[in-house]
């Protein structure tokens, strides 16, 4: 019994020491991809918008015009900032610090992953090292991850790491048994919360933990150390369901309330269009569709992807991976029946081929109908993000191609060819990163403007016309989304229309947003109305961001000075100015009658009853990770209750070996 216990003790020491070295080698991947955002200032390209003072607005809350795509995110962020601000740490590193923790923590799932699927000691230890090392530095450096940066969507790591997680520490019903598998389950509660960070993190990790629980049914899983016996797994799986279920119910409730409590119409775009063929994913060249998303790529924004794979070097790194796969052909067999492999692989396959299907005439008819008569279906509309749940699959294929190579190669050899074939897949990673995620630090003008308008009743229209801002002074140029809305403590009226480009990069399809009054108020002033039309839809402000590139219409002739003054110039600056409307008649003065013609905010009680939600959210990520803490090498468990076995001479079962 106590060579048993000690036995654990040096795996469970072993295993440490191996996630701590894949720990060491994301973060140095992580520092080669993230190196631009280390640089001062706050990050800024496309949807990545990170700001000083980002205010806790019904917009943040999803009770605005526009649906609820960024909750929770956009409040832990205003209160990471305050907690920050109010132990005098700087604001500028938040969003870069998560992106890169997010990196690590896929990377340490890549390796756990690996190390759970590879038979017996084959990927601890030195050796193994160099099985895992082109698993964890593939998981971080490929195409989706780094397209995604590129894109602005640094919180989805959060839910492709969760991705990686769910596997791991679901696919074997007999590793849920007892304190370990309680601890399992609270690691996958806490994967599954972070995940939640957005809603398309929390679809990716639900998805992949129903199947993960599914994969660990009867006749797959170690049953090393189980001595419940098989007649207790599924009552495992239900307990362990029943729990992610309620983390996942309490980690939707931000979106899901504020999409029901917010103001009617909200989340609601024009009939012209749902977007769904604009969000499709993307050919690359010489490798269609479907070559595209095998090959972790093909997102809809042909300005997102790196230089490399927007040329005949696309179709080189897939034959590389497609003779990865080959090679590790066998392996994959011969661990078919492994609940991981079970979960991971045939998902792989279904997503690559919906995906590429989604992408047709017919594909894209179907989801266009679904979309537009399901309410929250846009979720699905941009498909190529599913791409992440092919990661895992692919990770393990490069390891498993590596055990393969390395009776030939020795593990070194093998290790570093197979690293190298990952890298290949985007080896222009690092420079795009660079060259495009330039951090910024914003003019004077934005503090002097929000001066004036912060806690003021009335809405604010930004000139030009466009959610999105195009000006030398940010991202060289790059589109970027107008971060007015989070500089501002006041109401921005954003139609939230997006430009997506082409598969070309020259043209382009307008995807029509959920801002309908911004959508009016914007072409009143394109068509320069009176200012009383403007006033009328409750707009007081018009802040032109005069650098940036943009149709502005007739807007002059809205905002001239008249004698009856219906328009005041309140700042001019270098970078922008501020217009203010005349204040409809009535009682009191300016700030009494714009606070009566304004459209209303939203209910007390609807904020108060999301940010609740909000908190909730929050609390159940706190609480699984206190519980899970403790266990940051469970993911060899079930190697040690094998080995266990072994010292007890006890029976072991390895299906599929």
């Amino acid at each position: 019994m106590s060579s048993a216990v000690g036995s654990r003790r040096v795996t469970l020491r072993s295993t440490g020491r191996d996630a701590a070295v894949d720990a060491a080698v994301g973060a140095v991947v992580t520092a080669l991809l993230l190196a631009g955002v280390a640089r001062p200032g706050f990050p800024l390209l496309r949807d990545w918008v990170a700001t000083p003072t980002p205010p806790l607005s019904d917009a943040a809350l999803g009770l605005g015009e526009s649906a609820a795509r960024a909750v929770p995110q956009d409040v832990a962020v205003v209160w990471a900032t305050r907690a920050l601000q109010a132990v005098g740490l700087p604001v500028w590193p938040l969003t870069g610090v998560l992106t890169a923790v997010f990196c690590i923590w896929l990377a340490v799932a890549a390796g756990a992953l690996v190390r759970r699927v590879l038979p017996g000691d084959a990927a601890a230890g030195l050796s193994g090292l160099w099985l895992r090392l082109t698993a964890v530095v593939g998981a971080v450096w490929n195409p989706f991850v780094v397209e995604r940066l590129l894109q602005g969507h640094w919180s989805v790591l959060a839910g492709t790491a969760a991705v990686m997680s769910m596997p791991v520490l679901l696919a074997s019903s007999g590793a849920l048994g007892g304190a370990p598998g309680r601890r399992r389950v609270a690691a996958a509660c806490a994967a599954l919360a972070a995940a939640g960070l957005t809603p398309t993190g929390w679809v990716l990790a639900v998805v992949v933990a129903t199947v993960s629980l599914f994969s660990g049914g009867a006749g797959g899983g170690d049953s090393a150390g189980d001595s419940a016996g098989p007649a207790a797994r599924p009552g495992r799986r239900v307990c362990a369901a029943l729990a992610l279920v309620a983390t996942a119910v309490v980690t939707a409730l931000p979106w899901l309330l504020a999409t029901a409590l917010a103001p009617a119409g909200t989340g609601t775009a024009p009939t012209a269009g749902t977007g769904v063929s604009a969000f499709a994913a993307r050919a690359e060249p010489g490798i269609g569709t479907l070559g595209s998303v095998v090959a972790l790529g093909g997102i809809w924004n042909s300005e997102a992807v790196p230089p490399s794979r927007s040329t005949w070097w696309a179709a080189v790194a897939l034959v590389l991976l497609l003779v990865v796969w080959v090679v590790a052909a066998r392996g994959v067999w011969r661990a078919r029946r492994d609940p991981v492999v079970r979960a991971t692989v045939p998902l792989a396959v279904g997503t690559w081929l919906l995906v590429a299907a989604a992408a047709t005439g017919p594909g894209l008819a179907a989801l266009e109908t679904v979309v537009a008569a399901v309410p929250g279906a846009g979720l699905l509309r941009d498909t190529q993000k599913f791409v992440a749940l092919a990661l895992p699959a692919t990770v393990l294929a490069l390891a498993f191609a590596a055990r393969e190579l390395a009776g030939r190669l020795r593990p070194a050899g093998a290790g570093l060819l197979l690293t190298a074939v990952a890298v290949a897949a985007v080896p222009d990673a690092p420079r795009a990163l660079w060259d495009q995620l330039r951090p910024v630090t914003y003019g004077q003008d934005w503090e002097q403007v929000a001066r004036i308008v912060d806690g003021r009743p009335g809405d604010l229209l930004v000139l030009p016309a466009g959610s999105f801002r195009s000006t030398p002074l940010w991202a060289g140029g790059a589109a970027v989304l107008d971060p007015a809305p989070r500089l501002l403590d006041t109401r921005v009226l954003v139609p939230g229309d997006l430009v997506v480009g082409g598969a070309a990069g020259d043209d382009a399809a307008a995807v029509p947003g959920e801002g309908d009054r911004a959508r009016r108020a914007t072409e009143a002033l394109l068509r320069g109305d009176d200012p009383s039309v403007l006033a009328g839809l409750g707009v007081r402000w018009v802040l032109d961001e005069r650098t940036s590139a943009g149709p502005r219409g007739r807007a002059a002739r809205t905002l001239a000075a008249t004698p009856q003054e219906s328009t005041t110039t309140r700042f001019t600056g270098s970078e922008l100015v501020l217009h203010e409307l005349a204040a409809p008649n009535g009682p009191g003065g300016a700030d009494a009658r714009w606070e009566a013609a304004a459209e209303p905010a939203a209910p007390a009680s609807a904020r108060g009853w999301v940010l609740a939600a909000h908190a909730l959210w929050l609390l159940t990520l706190v609480l699984a990770l206190v519980v899970a803490i403790a266990v940051a090498g469970v993911p060899a468990a079930t190697t040690t209750a094998r080995r266990d076995a072994h010292a007890a001479g006890g029976p072991v079962s390895r299906p599929g070996r």
